[in-house]
């Protein structure tokens, strides 16, 4: 490869770089298809961790395999953050890809430390298909932290739907059965718990789906 000078240069390998995976990709489209899928597991996971952690509880180590799988089905939260990722993703393209063309108009060429902020210079080493690539998958798990956090903070601060769930057996709390809980705010739900927040307790309840017989809104009929 020869050495890349110019943002034109820079362009010039992306498109050869482009032309040679298309083949490859066409062949293959599992491969395609299984890492946006991975990128988008791994996101769900990462959403997880840090909801959990923001209210008090290590989701985590309750997920079974199917949880790690379709971890981000699951959660409609990670859906939006990975649309909202792909969005800026080709915004930020187009964006880029009109100022280059205004560049080219103009020929005039950039010099000295300028250079490191009007051009690509700080790129030139790196494939640019490769590191377009890295920031799409990179995006929808950077979004999942930030909606995570947000989340996490609307739970604690009680806002949301709040529910009241009657058990099949007794829990203790302090030393107490209990058979009903108020207030509750639903955190996640995974293939065997559901995690919900007591506003009541200030903590995170654990409850097996199994143990709920009902469980219903403050405002609405019941769920079972």
């Amino acid at each position: 490869m020869n050495r890349i000078t110019t943002d034109e240069a820079y362009f010039a390998w992306f498109k050869s770089s482009l032309e040679k995976n298309k083949a490859f990709f066409y062949e293959h489209p599992s491969v395609l298809l299984s890492t946006t899928y991975l990128a988008l597991s791994f996101s769900g996971l990462i959403y997880l961790y840090v909801l959990g952690r923001g209210v008090g509880v290590d989701i985590i180590k309750y997920l079974e395999l199917v949880d790690f799988i379709m971890a981000f089905l699951a959660t409609p939260a990670i859906l939006y953050s990975s649309v909202v990722a792909l969005i800026t993703s080709l915004v930020t393209a187009l964006l880029i890809n009109r100022h280059n063309k205004k560049q080219v108009k103009s020929k005039v060429q950039t010099e000295g430390w300028r250079s490191w902020l009007e051009t690509y210079r700080m790129c030139y080493r790196v494939n640019p298909l490769y590191l377009i690539l890295c920031t799409i998958l990179i995006l929808p798990s950077i979004y999942s932290i930030v909606v995570a956090d947000l989340d996490a903070e609307q739970i604690l601060l009680g806002k949301g739907k709040t529910y009241q769930v009657d058990l099949v057996n007794p829990v203790s709390i302090h030393e107490q059965p209990k058979f009903r809980f108020d207030h509750l705010k639903l955190v996640t739900e995974t293939e065997r718990f559901s995690f919900f927040y007591s506003e009541e307790l200030k903590q995170v309840l654990l409850i097996t789906r199994d143990n709920m017989a009902s469980v219903q809104l403050a405002s609405q009929g019941y769920d079972n």
